[in-house]
């Protein structure tokens, strides 16, 4: 066996890849486009690798996938659900999504949910997230939030400016106000009811409470208001 089919071999004993997948990690390193083709053709004439063309599912476009002999059931609808909830949660958590959130999201049970978690990790790139990670998500989620239901009622500009809030004032403002435009677009449902001068929150949805795992305070934007003082 060539030290290329052997390369090939080794990425997929942990589950299918996508052919685009193998061409980021082996091209041009370890060997060309071209080789690798070469390659993989070998590899499916000899039997060693299996080819399925499939869609994943929430996409439309056709997908080439290698997968070894034997672990072709990896690539069942049920695997298609579980990459497709994970690229949707990661989406808006700013994480990867804990077992137990593939689970509600999939139907699965956590322990389903889990094993297909871990087969599918190094092509989805999945990670059960720290306490910590989860914690500092949630803080960024809740501002990002905040932040786009203000400009949703015009008390914050899209480009983050207001006379109101001041969303200069932390080091990931930039960040929060970019993400506040993409979720003012995209997840409307998730955004919090502010009191009407929008300083606090009077209610959150319940998905987004699920996400955020309970009630998040905004923070400090005032900005100072400046009084003159008559001589």
């Amino acid at each position: 066996m060539s030290h290329y089919e052997q390369a090939v071999l080794d990425l997929l004993k942990d589950g299918p890849k996508q052919r685009k997948w193998l061409v980021n990690q082996l091209c041009p390193k370890i060997m060309s486009k071209k080789k690798l083709q070469k390659t993989l053709n070998e590899l499916e004439s000899a039997s060693k690798v299996v080819v399925v063309s499939k869609r994943v599912e929430g996409h439309r476009n056709w997908t080439t996938w290698y997968v070894l002999p034997g672990q072709e059931y990896l690539l069942d609808v049920n695997a298609g659900r579980i990459i497709a909830a994970i690229e949707r949660l990661r989406s808006f958590l700013f994480r990867p999504p804990t077992v137990d959130e593939v689970a509600v999201e999939t139907g699965f049970t956590p322990a389903e949910a889990e094993k297909l978690a871990y087969k599918l990790a190094a092509q989805t790139g999945w990670f059960n997230p720290t306490s910590e990670l989860i914690r500092d998500a949630r803080e960024k989620l809740g501002e990002v939030l905040i932040c786009a239901e203000r400009m949703r009622t015009g008390k914050v500009g899209e480009d983050g400016k207001s006379e109101e809030f001041d969303y200069e004032r932390y080091a990931d403002d930039k960040v929060i106000v970019e993400e506040a435009k993409r979720f003012l677009r995209m997840h409307q449902k998730l955004l919090p009811t502010l009191t009407d001068d929008g300083v606090d929150v009077v209610l959150w949805p319940p998905e987004a409470l699920r996400f955020l795992g309970g009630n998040h305070e905004p923070r400090d934007r005032s900005v100072p208001v400046l009084t003159v003082v008559p001589r």
